[in-house]
């Protein structure tokens, strides 16, 4: 084993044979549990990291003190917990899955959870079911929206938006969407400006990448200019809104709700005001962002960037 590149895995330790299987004989692998000392002590030796957890922050320290590196994989289209500056000071690839767009067209884990997420915020799931739980039987204390008819606000009409939308218009919604940067719109689909959108939009989801120019792309002004008793989801990114505004939109009751999948600085969550609120309001709903992980998915695109890796290093894709 002389001389092989050691690959560095954290993610499903259950699905470590799927990227054994697609690396083959060339390549060492040593799988770590998603934890910053492990992955940093780890990566000391590593050729390669191959990232599908997001739980560790790479940070510029952990690229520093691993002479050796020489590729950073990540099976996940974002990549804000990865100091990428740092790689690119070493000319250290980063490969994430945004724009692979032929791996990723056929999975819809992150969409359908969007949408169950919008689901049990119009019905008041979480709550319904403890009140059951707690022996209760009174349905007048949780009347629900009926989707058919009601407008659906899309921002980001990529991928997962574009499913969105079909979930949408399979209820009987009106789907509008916001993209500036979608030239094609699917025919149940009206091109909106933002603001118009936000204003008459009984639901609202957001799917954008998140980078220096969508980072707190929407703010206080667009959380206000939401329409009354709307509800929002986000299965993005944390950083894409105004947290604090949000909050301030929930306990003013302007929104009906709202559904979570992702919180700024996660996984560090424990004292974040969006969880400590959700604790105690039956109107928030967080996930730990459980959006993309299904096996079915995960393997998939485990495979594939395993596959990336071996290209990388000369070997057949």
């Amino acid at each position: 084993m002389k001389g092989q590149p050691l690959v560095v895995y954290s993610g499903p330790r259950d699905l470590e044979p799927v990227v054994r299987e697609a690396l083959g004989d060339r390549f060492v692998v040593r799988w770590v549990p998603p934890e910053d000392d492990a992955v940093a002590k780890a990566l000391r030796d590593a050729a390669v990291f191959l990232d599908a957890s997001m739980r560790v922050r790479m940070t510029a320290a952990m690229v520093d003190d691993a002479p050796d590196l020489q590729l950073v994989v990540t099976a996940t289209t974002g990549a804000d917990h990865i100091d990428g500056a740092a790689l690119a000071r070493r000319h250290i690839p980063l490969l994430t899955l945004k724009g692979q767009t032929h791996v990723l067209n056929g999975l819809t884990p992150a969409a359908e959870h969007s949408w169950l997420l919008l689901l049990a915020c119009a019905r008041s799931l979480p709550a319904a079911r403890a009140h059951v739980i707690d022996a209760g039987w009174d349905r007048t204390r949780f009347p629900g929206v009926m989707l058919r008819g009601r407008a659906l606000g899309i921002i980001g009409c990529g991928r997962i938006g574009q499913w969105m939308a079909r979930y949408g218009h399979a209820f009987g919604m009106v789907c509008r969407g916001y993209d500036p940067y979608l030239t094609e719109w699917p025919e149940h689909l009206v091109p909106t400006d933002l603001h118009a959108l936000l204003a008459v939009s009984d639901f609202v989801t957001l799917h954008v990448h998140l980078s220096d120019a969508t980072r707190g792309l929407l703010r206080r002004e667009h959380f206000e200019a939401m329409k009354p008793g709307a509800v929002f989801v986000n299965t993005s990114r944390g950083e894409l809104i105004d947290e604090a505004a949000l909050l301030d939109v929930l306990r003013s009751g302007r929104l009906r709700g709202a559904g979570l999948d992702v919180l700024g600085g996660e996984p560090d969550i424990a004292h974040h005001p969006l969880r400590r609120y959700a604790s105690e309001h039956a109107n928030l709903i967080i996930t730990p962002h459980i959006g993309g992980y299904s096996p079915d998915a995960v393997t998939a695109v485990l495979r594939f960037s395993a596959e990336r890796v071996v290209a990388h290093f000369g070997g057949a894709p």
